[in-house]
This record gives structure tokens, sequence and C-alpha cells, in this order.
């Protein structure tokens, strides 16, 4: 450029297309590391909070039942089948425990004086919370070596949270315990 027969020399300032590319890949590098990693803390998570529910749930469940069944006199395995019994508290509570449409039911009535009351018409206490599935209750009466009966029960259920196809969400796992009379 020429101004009054004088040069001028332009300072030019800018970046070149070298130095914008590379930019723009160091950019495109760190918002990917950034969304990469907000991600897993998402997915981690999810997955704790369901580890949270279902251990929670189980925690509930065995110290409700501990409380029930350790002040119980009589346990009456009523079936052949390992998830139906009868427990009975003197002189006159009755209580059973079971399975239906994936909630652990607990209900219990006052005898009468007939035998074993009729559990339908008691309250119905769902144990577990409504987004907990509970899989493969299984209560079995137990006996010492000597033939004793009513020593305990030994209790294993199941409980899920979530479908099999969340991969974050999705949780299964299985609890067993031992209750004794006391």
């Amino acid at each position: 450029m020429i101004v009054l027969g004088k040069k001028i020399k332009l300072n030019e300032k800018g970046f070149t297309l070298i130095e914008t590319l590379t930019y723009l890949f160091i950019m495109s590098m760190l918002i990917l590391i950034m969304s990469s990693l907000m991600l897993n803390i998402f997915n981690t998570r999810k997955m704790m909070i369901s580890s949270h529910r279902v251990h929670d749930n189980a925690r509930f469940i065995v110290n409700y039942l501990n409380n029930r069944i350790h002040n119980v006199d009589v346990i009456d395995d009523v079936s052949p089948q390992p998830e139906i019994l009868h427990f009975y508290q003197l002189p006159g509570t009755r209580f059973s425990i079971s399975a239906e449409n994936n909630d652990l039911i607990f209900r219990q009535v006052e005898d009468i004086g007939a035998g074993f009351p009729d559990q339908s018409t008691a309250e119905v206490i769902s144990l577990n919370s409504a987004n907990i599935n509970l899989d493969n209750l299984s209560l079995t009466s137990v006996t010492d070596p000597l033939g004793s009966t009513n020593q305990g029960v030994r209790i294993s259920f199941t409980l899920s949270i979530g479908s099999v196809g969340d991969k974050y969400g999705y949780l299964q796992k299985t609890f067993t315990t031992f209750i004794s009379l006391r």
C-alpha cells in the first residue's frame, strides 16, 4: 500500500489455517472427553441408585420379618412347597408371608378360636417398594439335628429393579438369611 509516495508495511494479524484446524481438533477432543466423562458419571449414578434401592428394600424386609418371626411360638409348614408357612404368636396373633404379583405380602390377623384364620381378610402390607420386584421367595422351617422343630426360618428371595434391557438401571440380587425363634 502506498500513501503519499511511501511504502507502509501492514502488520498482518490473525490465525493461519493450520492454527485454526489445530484449535478445532484440540477443542473437539476436550469436548469428547468431557461428554464421555459426564455420561459415565450419569450411568454410575444410575447404577448406584438402583443398588441402593434394592439393598434398602432387602434390609427393610429382613428387619421387618426378623422383628415378627423372633416373637413367633410355632411355625406350621402347611405345604410341601417351600413358600407356604403359617406363623403363630400366642395367645392369638397369626400371620403369613407370601409372594403375590412380584410383591412380598405380609398378612396378620387375630385368631378367634377356629384354627388358622383366613388371611384373605387381613390387611395387606407390601414389604417391598413399588418399583422393586420380588421373585423366588423361599421360606423353609428349620429343625435341629435332634429333630426339634421350630428352630427358625431360612428365607431366600430375589429383588430386582429396572428392565433387563437397561444396562445401567437393571439390578437383580438374591438375599438369603436365617431368622431364629426366641
